[in-house]
């Protein structure tokens, strides 16, 4: 068994005879040691069990040295597998690798970077193909409700697009509407903006109603639908006392209900 202080010089040169990179006259140290220090050789098989530290294991050929053969008993601790003794060292190896590994994933990166670049192209130019094929003019027109007129007892009076009669509230003004919740679901107010169809007279406009929408509407007059009427042409919630006020049909070019 050696001495302490030769202990501790061969100790300091266990890990870099473990990973191949001890140089030839520091590895012919350490092997005679080895051969004679039990406590040396116990300090090698631990560290060679430690997970990671070891990428492959010492070579039995080094620890033996050039034409000596290999001491009893310390092949298992020392490894079994032969390594080369020349070649690049366990460090530009991991250096190597780990360059290559960068390179794969920057190309990666620049092929995910330029899929994504062409699908963008692709939708924002189907987006202005879209736009476009639109007829001009026809971004608010075709969104917007459509006043028509129609003949309901009598009277011309203002009908939505499908032909049912349009009324205004009692208690309404020019600015606000009065008729909200329970009211709103009886009485469903015609939604902004809204054009003139062939023969509507008069002013179109719109409010904001208490839920931030809009509100179509005429000379002044919110505009509503009722849902007692279950088809077009009819004319059911004329005069009706409803929601704390009094129900008109809107009737065009004067007589009663005008408003």
């Amino acid at each position: 068994m050696g001495s302490s202080g030769t202990c501790a010089g061969v100790r300091s040169q266990l890990g870099v005879y473990l990973t191949g990179s001890i140089l030839p006259a520091d590895r012919a140290v350490v092997v005679r040691h080895l051969a004679s220090c039990a406590i040396c050789r116990a300090e090698l098989s631990d560290l060679s069990a430690l997970p990671g530290l070891l990428r492959r294991p010492a070579s039995q050929a080094a620890a033996e040295g050039p034409g000596q053969d290999p001491p009893s008993g310390y092949g298992a601790a020392a490894g079994s597998r032969p390594a080369a003794s020349s070649g690049p060292a366990l460090g530009e190896v991991q250096l190597s690798r780990l360059l290559r590994s960068i390179q794969r994933r920057r190309r990666r990166r620049r092929w995910l970077l330029a899929v994504a670049a062409f699908m963008l192209v692709v939708v924002a130019g189907t987006g202005w193909a879209l736009r476009l094929a639109q007829p001009p003019g026809s971004g608010t027109e075709t969104m917007a409700n459509v006043l028509e007129t129609d003949r309901v007892g009598g009277l011309t009076v203002l009908t939505d697009a499908e032909g049912y009669t349009l009324y205004w509230f009692g208690p309404d003004n020019p600015t606000m509407s009065a008729c909200e919740a329970s009211c709103a679901r009886a009485w469903p107010p015609m939604a902004a903006p809204a054009v003139k169809g062939a023969g509507v007279t008069g002013t179109i406009g719109a409010i904001a109603r208490s839920d931030g929408s809009l509100q179509a509407t005429y000379n002044g007059h919110p505009l509503y639908t009722a849902i007692a009427d279950i088809e077009p042409g009819q004319a059911k919630g004329n005069g009706v006392w409803d929601g704390g006020g009094q129900w008109h049909e809107v009737v065009v070019g004067g007589g009663r209900g005008t408003g």
